[in-house]
């Protein structure tokens, strides 16, 4: 790289002076592009390893920065000179702190990715993509693969998966820490249940990552059912979580109780409920009311997804009855 050349600073390297000038090769970054990308491709432009360009950028022990706080302690003077941005442009090429909270809805891996946009630009990565509810393109507007791509994936999961990721979109663009509180304790739920994990949501597992999303789709826009379709035919999953959650038991008899109902009307398992292929014995129950189902998706009709579960549920027993149903 002539006079231009890089240097780290290891400590065999210490007397050698290093003039802060531009970088001979400043390639723009892409739209929404994560700074390590950027930074890892400016590297290769220069032909020098990444761990150089970050000695020579000041950005600490040769790390590459993602998040906001990896910024603290860079030397913005030698950073910005070098690679003639703003500090502003650099920091909006970072991860946002505000969206890392105990939710795994932000991942620090690459999970997926946009085959048209990484063919056309080697080593790209846009931030969009590290996002949970990210399932396609920003740019190009293609599906993004995950690193394990599920073949058998039906086209309800699918759509299932699009509802949660825009759910979970919402509750995170506004911070609202009712719907997050929500998202989190269906996560702990399905993790209970054996059928994912709290990490679900930025799986490189397509399959497992679409089942959680599926699931904290119900779980903000019909929660009552959601937990009943989870929970149907596993009183074995229904006792662990009473352990689990003791401070939730009288919510989960009555949601368990809702989805014996489902039981009788629902007589097929649907992929949202078992993905490992592991059979539930449920024990036979007597015939309920045809209206069971249907006074339940009223209810939710007339006081809206986010009404209180107790409210919910009982508006649900008033018009069964109302129907003339009668509970086992």
């Amino acid at each position: 790289m002539d006079e231009a050349r890089l240097e780290h600073p290891s400590p065999a390297c210490r007397r050698i002076r290093v003039n802060v000038r531009p970088l001979p090769f400043r390639l723009p970054p892409a739209r929404d592009e994560l700074l390590s990308s950027w930074i890892g491709r400016l590297a290769k432009a220069n032909h020098c390893s990444v761990e150089e360009l970050c000695g020579h950028l000041g950005l600490g022990q040769g790390r590459v920065p993602e998040c906001a706080n990896d910024l603290r302690a860079v030397n913005w003077a030698r950073l910005c000179g070098a690679v003639q941005r703003s500090p502003a442009e650099i920091a909006a090429m970072c991860l946002s702190e505000a969206t890392h909270h105990s939710l795994h809805i932000v991942s620090r891996y690459d999970f997926q990715h946009c085959w048209a946009c990484v063919e056309k630009t080697p080593d790209l990565v846009l931030r969009h993509w590290r996002l949970a509810w990210s399932m396609t393109c920003e740019t190009c507007g293609q599906a993004l693969a995950t690193k394990y791509p599920a073949k058998d994936v039906s086209g309800r999961l699918r759509a299932r998966a699009v509802v949660g990721a825009e759910a979970l979109k919402t509750a995170a663009a506004a911070n609202d820490p009712r719907r997050l509180r929500r998202v989190d304790l269906t996560l702990h739920l399905i993790a209970v249940l054996k059928i994912g994990n709290l990490g679900a949501l930025t799986s490189g597992n397509e399959r497992a990552r679409f089942m959680a999303l599926a699931a904290v789709g119900l779980s903000v826009t019909r929660p009552l059912v959601g937990a009943a379709i989870i929970l149907r035919g596993n009183d074995r999953a229904a006792q662990e979580l009473r352990r689990v959650f003791p401070q939730h038991r009288r919510v989960i008899e009555r949601v368990r109780a809702l989805s014996r109902d489902l039981d009788q009307r629902l007589p097929g398992r649907t992929e949202t409920e078992h993905p490992t292929g592991q059979k539930t014995h449920g024990t036979s129950r007597p015939s309920v009311s045809e209206s069971a189902l249907q006074a339940a998706r009223q209810a939710i009709s007339e006081l809206g997804a986010g009404a209180n579960r107790e409210a919910l549920l009982a508006r649900a027993d008033a018009i069964w009855k109302s129907t003339g149903g009668v509970r086992s």
